[in-house]
């Protein structure tokens, strides 16, 4: 056995990050047995270490809650984003992933053309069609087929 001296040092940084170091002496001089072959050494201070993971200063906050709330925390607010990033996906995807809009634009294209002539009843009857096309997605299906050649 060997008597030590540990001391914790401390230094401030300009950056505001706390520099903490151990200054281990050795009070006594004393003995060091040579434990085994396999060290190449012959004469030294034999340390063993157990050091705690420590989060940083700027997470202190949410580790003064534990490991458990540091997952918590993480957890729930990516799962927040993911969740308002897909929110309302299932009633947009089917009408941003057709494969052919052409007839689609035509006849919205028309339905302008036949609303600068002033044909209000053929305006409707197309307006209606479109309408129909939006609220049946078979219909929509089958409109926006690539073309067969």
């Amino acid at each position: 056995m060997l008597d030590i001296d540990v001391t914790l040092k401390q230094a401030n940084n300009l950056s505001d990050q706390n520099q903490e170091w151990w200054i281990v002496n050795q009070t006594k001089p004393g003995p060091i047995e040579k434990r085994s072959q396999q060290y190449m050494y012959d004469a030294g201070l034999e340390v063993y270490i157990f050091s705690d993971q420590v989060s940083p200063p700027s997470l202190g906050f949410l580790a003064g809650y534990g490991i458990m709330g540091l997952y918590a925390s993480v957890v729930l607010v990516i799962g927040k984003f993911v969740r308002e990033f897909f929110s309302g996906i299932s009633h947009t995807i089917m009408f941003e992933e057709l494969p052919n809009v052409d007839r689609i634009l035509k006849l919205c294209t028309d339905i302008f053309l036949v609303r600068e002539t002033g044909e209000l009843d053929l305006e409707e009857d197309m307006y209606a069609k479109l309408i129909f096309l939006y609220r049946s997605p078979e219909t929509m299906i089958k409109w926006t087929r690539e073309k067969t050649q």
